[in-house]
This record gives structure tokens, C-alpha cells and sequence, in this order.
């Protein structure tokens, strides 16, 4: 039998148009319904990422009060910021302070003799650095002694055949992170190489040895004084209130509790006074309190937003009703509505400052209420937002704690507190001087488990304390000790017929060793061995056995993550510490959750879009149910086609017998 290649040929009927409208008849509808659940499906996908992203707002928002710092109530003014200026915590007093700086601290700045060019070779050999105070003048030149200070390490930089140039030198000082600042300037004749001191003060002021004559150039100490000194270590020098004070740098920050005073520039005039003021500004922690109301106004707004429904419109807001929606919001309110736990202070609740909720879920504040509140107690409206260890001891500082601490009033009980790891010599008869020669220069130790190697003292004659402090420096010098940040103090003790030498450990606890391993010679008391280990505070905390580390004691159980430091050597009962986590920090734990991979707002996410993905499934789906259709249909239209093509031609054929056949009176027999 013969096929139609094309549809319609037979019949004469546009078979591709109505196959093509059937096709769009059956494709429409579905097509319709799934893009109106696409359109629904996104739109909740937008309002779950704005109802996210507004959380994700207010939680940086609380990131900024959740620190009793946030809430610091302590300004200051300066007449004269230019000449000084001055910051303060919660711990400064109201006062005002009548400032005159006679002097800014300098740093010790040391320069060579000229050299032609950069890469003119200087020499080879060790220059060692060291710090303290030095009584050189100029004119007359006079460079008498040297008093170490025991808490700058001793530095020694290596120069050799790949660094013995004036430039190689500079950057040989200057990488090897000594206390020195290296630089070379041209005087407009010669090149001169700088160092300066990178510590301000006049017990930071240099004295520079070398082990080799071709770096003499470099000296600069009692017995050699080869570098010119273009400034003089020096301190800064100021009165406060007509009472002198100096200072190592131009940040002043011991002279007066809770303030720091920064330096600028000194007074030539005689009279020449710069008053600073130090008050408590309520502003601060009202402001915060007041962000923190809009901040969360604006979160509920958008949420009511999402659930809103408009009766005259009748229209809803896109998740009404949403039950994750709902959940989120019920229990923002509760908590905003709940009591803080732990607080010993006199505020305990929002409403007692002055915030109340409204119908609509956000918050109203009192202003009159709130200022009295912030007038009355700065710090107790903090302790309302912020994470807080309220202590009843200045023997003990709060340090942190986790979510699992509760909230709570626990009390502090020390058996035992932390002590440094020590090795300490016996007397040794101390005649006033001690001699460092050849003979017994080298010393070996390990301090907290990092070995010093072998540490080479200047010769010399020192007193008891010089020794002590040339000894420290060496030690602390070692660059293994600094790259992990070991360090050691070694003390004289000065006793009659007791002398003795203390080395010991900067760290607390039983991390906190001294050893010495290798001593030179002998008469100083001390001897090859292990040290005493230093011990970890012990104790207990709200009645429960905590964990020392140092000076940390970590509490278990209800205190579990609360970490406080013990100062000082003290024992026994030390008061309590007023465990409270603020509203801040409250919420923002609460949005942590809700934020969370696994919450419930992110796995209703997840849902929409996987329904969103199973809408296009289903249009992959309904393309090939409209595809196999289309075939069945072609199938039988091109069937029928055939057909009527059959019977065309049989009528064609019929007719042209009938007509074929012979007339009788005109008419076919």
C-alpha cells in the first residue's frame, strides 16, 4: 500500500495545524498551573530570603551590644587636641585635668660616618644590640656606663659575604625584627646608615658591640663610640595637675586610673596649659538602648509585613499564616518579654527601663523612664543586652564563657594558686661584684619545653641586679623563645648572707618550667637541673570542682564555659561571680538557631526549593506526555490521510469505468 510522506496530501486537511492545536489545547492548562505554582513558589522563596536576611541584620545588630563595652558612658574633650588628647573607660572618674607637656619621648637614633655609596662593604662579623639607659653626653663626649633594662631582649644580627654592604646591613637589621629601625640617608655628600630604637624612652636607648674589628664603624658603647648620636633616648615629660609624670611613650596610660593621655606635641610657652575633661555621657548607653528598639522595630515591621492580610483588598501578605513565620516571631516576643536570669543588678527587664511592647508586637520606649535609668545606673542597663560577669572581687576578672554556662550566682573558693615555673640558686657568697670572662660566660636552658641553646654573656664586671638583667636579655633574645612567645625573668635577691639568683618562667601553671642544662664554670649558685613546675590554680566554683589552667579556672556543671582569672597569689573565698547573658545575646543565640543549616527556616527553604525543581521535573514530564501525543496523533491523522487517499482513488477509478462504458439511446448501458 502506498504511505503519505506528507500530512494532509490525501485529505487535503492542514493535519500539522490541527495536530499543532490539539497539542496547545492539552499543553495550556497544565502549562498554566505549573508557572502559577513557580510564580507562588518563588515569591515565598523571596519572602523566606527577606525574613533571613532581616534576621541576619538585627543579629549584627545585637553582635555590637552583646559586650558591656558597648555600653561604656565615659567621654572626654580636650582644649587643645593638638597638643593632647585623651581616651577613658568606665573605670575613670568625672574630673578634669590641667595637662603641660615639656617633653615628647624620642627614641635613641644612632648614625654612622659617611660611605661613598650603598653598596660600599662595611665588614663581616656580629653586632649585638642591647637596651637600657646610658648616661653618654655630647660635649664634652662622655659615655661612662650602662644600666641594662632586663625586659628588652639581648639581639645579635650576623653579617656576612652576602650582607656586608652598607645597604646589606640595613636590611639584614631591619629583617631580623631586633628593636631597630635601620635606614640610610644621603646628607647631600655621603651615605649614612641610621638606627633608631623602635621603642621610644630613655631606658630603651641602644648600646651597639661587635665580635670584628671591620665593623667597628658600628660601635657604639663605653669603650667605643664610633656612631654619632643625633637623638638621645628620650622620655616623655609632662604635669598633671601641676604633679610631674614621664612616660616611656607619648600614649600615657598609667598616670591616671581608666584615662589615657596621648601626646602630640610639647609647649614651648611657659604658660601653655591644655585642659582635659573626663565625664560619663548617659548619651552612649541611651543610644544603644534606642538602636537596639529600632533595630528590632524594623525586623518586626518586616515580618508583619509577610503576615499581613488587607480586608479591603483581601489580600494576604505572602507568608500568612506561615507556621515557620509565626514560630519565629512568638518566640522573638518572648523573649524580648522575659526576665534576664543571673542579673544582681537593679534592672531585670526591659520594662523597668522603660521599653514596653505594643498590640503589634514592636517596642515603645519611655524616654523619661530610660534617661532615669541610665542617670541612676549606666552599667546595670548594660548588664540588661550584654553577656556579663558581675564580680565581687577586684582579686578576679571575668573572662568568657559558653553556651553552656547558665545563668547564676556563683561563689569562688581557691585552694591553690597558680604559681611560675622557677629554678632558683642558692647563696653564693656575693661580694658586691661578679666577674664574666672566658671561663663562665655560657649558659643553656629550656624555659616552658623551647631550648635556648647555648647563650654566650658579655664579659664584663656586673653587680648582682646587672647580671640579672644581662642574663634575662640574653635569654628572652633567642629567637625560638620569641617565635612562641616564651619568655623568662631572672631576679637578684639582694638578701644579707642570701644572695641567690631566681630564673623563672613569665607563664603560670604546669606548662610553666625552667631548666637549666649547661652552665660555664661555677660560683654563681646555680646548678644543672630541672627547675620547680609551676602549678595551675585550683578550686571550685558555685561549690563544683573547676579546671585550672594558669590562671584560668573554668567551672563545670551549671558553671560549665565560665572561665574568671585568679590574680595575684590569692586564696580562699574570693565572693562570687554574677553570671547574667544579656537580651542581646539571648536573641542573637536564638537567631543563631533559626539561621542554622538544620532550622526549621532553612529547611522550610530547602522545601520551596525543591519544589521549585520538581516544577521543572514536571515540565520535562509534560514535554514528553505533549511529544507522545503528538506522535499518536500524527500516527492516526496520517492513517486516516492514507485512507481517504484510498478511497479518492478508488472513486477516481470508478469513475472513469462508469465513464468508459458505451451509451444505448444516450445513455451508458
Amino acid at each position: 500500500m502506498a504511505s503519505i510522506s506528507s500530512p494532509g496530501i490525501g485529505s487535503g486537511l492542514d493535519i500539522n495545524g490541527l495536530i499543532a492545536s490539539v497539542i496547545e489545547a492539552e499543553r495550556t492548562p497544565a502549562t498554566n498551573r505549573l508557572a502559577l505554582k513557580e510564580v507562588t513558589y518563588q515569591a515565598q522563596l523571596t519572602a523566606y530570603g527577606s525574613l533571613k536576611g532581616a534576621l541576619s541584620s538585627f543579629n549584627s545588630a545585637l553582635n555590637s551590644i552583646s559586650s558591656i563595652n558597648a555600653f561604656s558612658a565615659v567621654s572626654t574633650s580636650s582644649s587643645d587636641a593638638d597638643v593632647v588628647s585623651a581616651d577613658a573607660t568606665d573605670q575613670a572618674a568625672n574630673s578634669s585635668y590641667r595637662i603641660k607637656v615639656s617633653a615628647l619621648a624620642q627614641p635613641h637614633t644612632l648614625v654612622t660616618t659617611g660611605f661613598s655609596n650603598v653598596t660600599e662593604v662595611v665588614g663581616t662579623g656580629t653586632v649585638t644590640f642591647k637596651f637600657g639607659t646610658t648616661d653618654y653626653v655630647e660635649s664634652p663626649e662622655a659615655y661612662n656606663s650602662f644600666s641594662q633594662n632586663a625586659d628588652k631582649p639581648t639581639a645579635s644580627v650576623t653579617i656576612d659575604a652576602t650582607n656586608n654592604t652598607l645597604e646589606g646591613i640595613r636590611d639584614a637589621v631591619n629583617n631580623a625584627n631586633v628593636g631597630v629601625s635601620a635606614s640610610i640617608i644621603y646628607d647631600g655628600t655621603n651615605y649614612r646608615l641610621t638606627y633608631a630604637s623602635t621603642d621610644t624612652g630613655a631606658a630603651n636607648s641602644m648600646e651597639v658591640t661587635v665580635d670584628d674589628p671591620t665593623l667597628s664603624a658600628l660601635e657604639f658603647n663605653s669603650t667605643t663610640t664610633n656612631l654619632e648620636q643625633t637623638l638621645a633616648g628620650q622620655d616623655a615629660a609632662m604635669t598633671i595637675n601641676g604633679l610631674a609624670v614621664t612616660s616611656a611613650t607619648n600614649v600615657v596610660k598609667e598616670a591616671v586610673s581608666g584615662v589615657t593621655f596621648n601626646l602630640k606635641q610639647a609647649q614651648l610657652a611657659e604658660d601653655g596649659v591644655v585642659n582635659i575633661d573626663v565625664s560619663r555621657n548617659n548619651n552612649t548607653v541611651s543610644n544603644a538602648v534606642q538602636n537596639f528598639v529600632a533595630e528590632y522595630n524594623a525586623l518586626l515591621g518586616i515580618m508583619n509585613e509577610l503576615n499581613s492580610y488587607n480586608a479591603d483588598t483581601q489580600q494576604g501578605g505572602i507568608l500568612l499564616g506561615d507556621s515557620v513565620l509565626r514560630s519565629v516571631e512568638g518566640r522573638l516576643r518572648r523573649e524580648v518579654n522575659n526576665t534576664i536570669e543571673g542579673l544582681s543588678s537593679r534592672f531585670q527587664s526591659l520594662a523597668e527601663i522603660g521599653i514596653t511592647t505594643e498590640r503589634d508586637g514592636t517596642l515603645v520606649v519611655d524616654n523619661s523612664t530610660l534617661e532615669a535609668a541610665v542617670s541612676s545606673s549606666p552599667e546595670a542597663v548594660g548588664y540588661l543586652f550584654a553577656v556579663a560577669g558581675q564580680l565581687s572581687s577586684s582579686q578576679v576578672n571575668f573572662v568568657t564563657s559558653t553556651n553552656n554556662t547558665q545563668p547564676g550566682e556563683y561563689a569562688i573558693d581557691i585552694t591553690q594558686a597558680a604559681t611560675q615555673g622557677s629554678a632558683t640558686g642558692t647563696a653564693f657568697g656575693y661580694s658586691g661584684s661578679i666577674v664574666i670572662d672566658g671561663s663562665n660566660d655560657t649558659f643553656s636552658f629550656t624555659i616552658d619545653d623551647q631550648q635556648t641553646g647555648t647563650i654566650t654573656l658579655t664579659p664584663g664586671t656586673y653587680s648582682g641586679a646587672a647580671f640579672a638583667s644581662e642574663l634575662q636579655a640574653r635569654i628572652n633574645g633567642v629567637t625560638a623563645l620569641k617565635d612562641a612567645g616564651v619568655s623568662a625573668n631572672v631576679a637578684f635577691d639582694a638578701t644579707v648572707s642570701n644572695e641567690r639568683f631566681i630564673i623563672s618562667s613569665t607563664r603560670y601553671g604546669s606548662e610553666s618550667k625552667v631548666n637549666i642544662n649547661a652552665i660555664e664554670g661555677s660560683g654563681l649558685g646555680l646548678s644543672v637541673g630541672a627547675g620547680v613546675v609551676g602549678l595551675d590554680v585550683a578550686g571550685t566554683i558555685g561549690g563544683q570542682l573547676a579546671s585550672g589552667s594558669g590562671r584560668l579556672l573554668t567551672g563545670t556543671v551549671n558553671a560549665g564555659g565560665l572561665t574568671v582569672e585568679i590574680l595575684g597569689d590569692a586564696e580562699g573565698d574570693l565572693g562570687t561571680i554574677a553570671f547574667a547573658r544579656g537580651l542581646a545575646d539571648k536573641l542573637s543565640s536564638l537567631i543563631d538557631g533559626m539561621l542554622n543549616s538544620d532550622g526549621a527556616l532553612n529547611i522550610r527553604i530547602d522545601g520551596v526549593e525543591s519544589r521549585i525543581e520538581g516544577i521543572n521535573e514536571d515540565r520535562v514530564v509534560l514535554g514528553g506526555r505533549m511529544a507522545a501525543l503528538e506522535s499518536r496523533l500524527l500516527s492516526q491523522f496520517l492513517a486516516m490521510d492514507l485512507l481517504v487517499s484510498q478511497l479518492r482513488g478508488t472513486s477516481s477509478f470508478l469513475s472513469q469505468q462508469l465513464e468508459s462504458l458505451p451509451t444505448i439511446g444516450g445513455r451508458r448501458s
